[in-house]
């Protein structure tokens, strides 16, 4: 079993939170375009893996990346479980409404209306998920790929997702390989 754990690319959000200021409320941010020359670049990586089945976050940087790695020679299984840990305004998602007008090759019909973290928001609006929640999230999605023997999978995901798994905070279009043992 081979699971590949990629890391979006740069998003808006990133550009300016690592720059020092404070959540711009850029909810469900898309990619800069320092994160569409990542995508780009990595395509090369990527390509060389031995990849069958590719998993996607519903989030709209992790939805961009995949196609910017992957193009449309592949069907995404859009998985709501690797979703990013909701701690700022990207990583409020949108409906399976929304998602689909601008994806309409992509499945969302099984996502509920509301699948990002739900809880009580904070001065911000955002309803912040503790990171307990996030490690059972995290543990329940490694103990799937241990009972469904998944192979050669790519999973196109966020960092605090990537580090509940593996203890490994990546950089952005940093391709892990990960044994869910």
């Amino acid at each position: 079993m081979t699971i590949f754990l990629i890391r979006h690319a740069q998003s808006q959000f990133n550009a300016v939170y690592q720059a020092g200021q404070p959540d711009p409320l850029l909810f469900d941010a898309r990619l800069s375009k320092l994160g569409h020359q990542q995508g780009q670049i990595a395509r090369a990586t990527t390509s060389k893996l031995p990849i069958d089945r590719v998993v996607v976050s519903p989030l709209t940087r992790t939805l961009q990346t995949a196609s910017l790695l992957f193009g449309s020679d592949r069907t995404f299984e859009i998985d709501a479980v690797v979703r990013e840990q909701v701690l700022n305004s990207c990583d409020i998602g949108r409906s399976p409404s929304q998602l689909s007008k601008e994806y309409p090759h992509l499945d969302f019909a099984h996502l509920p209306d509301h699948w990002w973290h739900k809880d009580v928001p904070d001065h911000r609006g955002i309803p912040v998920e503790p990171n307990d929640v996030l490690q059972r999230r995290a543990d329940l999605f490694s103990k799937h790929l241990r009972d469904s023997a998944a192979r050669n999978t790519a999973v196109v995901t966020h960092g605090n997702f990537i580090r509940a798994l593996t203890g490994i905070q990546p950089e952005n279009c940093q391709v892990i390989e990960f044994e869910p043992y």
